[in-house]
């Protein structure tokens, strides 16, 4: 096998298991839930749809390798994957905004400068 070859499979694999996700995805968000899968589970999925040597291994390469499955996968890790749902979204807690009004410190600090400017 050439190397674009191997390059050209790990592209098909990717957007195998982004349609995959994508699929559990429209399903959760058209129920209002989250939705997680286990790892053994997505396996046998990919063995069924044609890739047998996929595992948890080949997950982390091609998540870490291209942003794509990170836009689809919340969090995993070896026994389970949280995709990213619309009600994933919700549970997110709020912006943490801390007490000293920062944007009126960077006003400040601006208006100082300009003032040293002039």
């Amino acid at each position: 096998m050439r190397f674009f070859e191997f390059n050209k499979s790990d592209t098909d694999l990717e957007s195998a298991i982004i349609n995959v996700l994508m699929n559990m995805k429209g399903d959760a968000d058209e129920r209002g839930e989250s939705s997680e899968i286990s790892m053994d589970a997505v396996k046998q999925i990919m063995s069924n749809t044609g890739y047998p040597a996929f595992n948890y291994d080949v997950f982390k390469r091609i998540y870490d390798a291209d942003g794509d499955l990170a836009n689809v996968v919340a969090d995993f890790d070896k026994e389970k994957i949280i995709i990213k749902t619309d009600a994933e979204a919700e549970k997110d807690p709020a912006m943490d905004y801390d007490d000293q009004g920062s944007t009126d410190v960077v006003k400040k600090m601006a208006k100082s400068a300009m003032k040293r400017r002039q």
